[in-house]
């Protein structure tokens, strides 16, 4: 009877303590679950917190309105980072950009976009960039900043406008300079994106909108071919030039010069005979001397013949390896040694695709080049080589093959 009551007191102290382990088991768990319904309910609170706070700037709505009110004049409105909302306006063929402070509305002056500190070299980079994509007759007076410029900001770059300015002669084409951030982020005092390749506007890059010519130059190089050369590059041109073989090491600085510049050079027969007066022996020797002066100054042979006189036939052409260069212009500056006379003449009968015949020993002719390239750029020609000439209109320059201008 003793042994039956122990082993049920046993039994039930046994139950007991599976009971109490099991009521602490579920606590345990409720505990648990709960705990991480408050974790998590606080995680998904730090959640909408960070993007809250990733956001934390609406655009003004003076902004909206102002937008609203010019809908019709807005060409392009443009966000920045949350800084700034920059907008540009066109309103009697003019561009007008307006600055926003994206969270306040209030109008912003563009110099409060430019670090104080580096005004200086801000306005020196843009000159530079001004003088990198425009001929020296427009980049001298614009980068004065005595007109009105409009500073438009996107997301990648800025545009620069330029308006009001009297420029000599008279500039048909709207005036305005984009220059990449990578240039001028460290001057600004908003956040910019950078790009990781970017090409800055060059005049010299050939433009296919543009009426594409050739001026070649005869008889050189000269005393006056490197005041050409200075002339070209102050005007964002390049020409031909059709060199004598025995001038070559007389005027080696002239025509390193004419090369370095990103001119084109060409033969023009040794010391100016008929070819057609020569044998073909002398014509091919007095080519390989020419080639053989020009490549210990530049490297480079010769790949563009002009026949002194235009003198040529299909013997001559078969005689040496090069591609014939004739001309469908000739000023006859040799005869008309009159800088307005030759500038008329030029004007009057230029088009697009025409080689035009000067030559570069005569003073006159080159100064014709000085008043005459603005009229030229602002009509919408761009002078380039021969050889790119011929590129632009799809023509592939043949050896033993003559050619006198180019057409589509």
């Amino acid at each position: 009877m003793k042994k039956f009551k122990l082993k049920n007191k046993r039994k039930i102290i046994f139950n007991i303590v599976l009971i109490n382990i099991l009521v602490i088991t579920i606590i345990i768990t409720m505990t648990s679950s709960f705990y991480m319904q408050k974790l998590s309910a606080e995680n998904n609170l730090n959640s909408s917190s960070v993007i809250k706070a990733d956001n934390p700037i609406k655009r003004s709505e003076l902004i909206d309105e102002y937008i609203k009110q010019k809908e019709e004049k807005i060409v392009e409105e443009i966000d920045i980072k949350k800084e700034i909302t920059s907008i540009l306006i066109k309103e009697n063929n003019k561009y007008e950009s307006i600055i926003f402070n994206y969270k306040t509305g209030e109008a912003m002056e563009k110099s409060e976009l430019i670090n104080p500190d580096f005004k200086e070299d801000f306005e020196n980079k843009i000159i530079e960039l001004i003088y990198l994509k425009y001929p020296e007759f427009i980049a001298k007076i614009i980068s004065k900043d005595n007109g009105k410029n409009e500073y438009f900001f996107k997301d990648n770059e800025l545009i620069i406008y330029f308006y009001d300015y009297e420029i000599e002669p008279e500039v048909n084409e709207d005036l305005y300079l984009i220059v990449n951030y990578n240039e001028i982020y460290k001057y600004l005092n908003i956040k910019v994106d950078i790009d990781s390749k970017y090409e800055n506007e060059d005049g010299f890059v050939i433009n296919e909108r543009k009426k594409l010519v050739a001026i070649t130059f005869d008889d050189g190089p000269s005393i006056y071919t490197n005041q050409l050369v200075e002339t070209l590059n102050k005007n964002k041109a390049h020409s031909t030039f059709f060199m004598l073989g025995n001038n070559l090491i007389k005027y080696k600085d002239a025509v390193l010069n004419v090369f370095n510049s990103g001119n084109e050079i060409g033969y023009h027969s040794y010391a100016h005979q008929n070819f057609k007066r020569q044998t073909l022996d002398e014509i091919k020797s007095e080519f390989e001397i020419s080639n053989e002066y020009l490549k210990s100054i530049t490297g480079t042979t010769f790949s563009l013949t002009r026949p002194p006189y235009g003198s040529l036939n299909e013997e001559i052409k078969e005689s040496i390896d090069t591609s014939f260069i004739l001309w469908n212009v000739d000023t006859e500056d040799w005869r008309h040694k009159d800088v307005t006379y030759l500038m008329n003449y030029v004007l009057e009968h230029i088009k697009a695709g025409d080689i035009i015949l000067f030559h570069d020993i005569h003073k006159t002719s080159v100064e014709t080049m000085e008043k005459l390239l603005p009229y030229l750029y602002v009509e919408g020609y761009q002078l380039v080589t021969v050889s790119a000439l011929a590129k632009s209109y799809g023509t592939d320059l043949e050896i033993h093959k003559s050619y006198r201008y180019f057409s589509k």
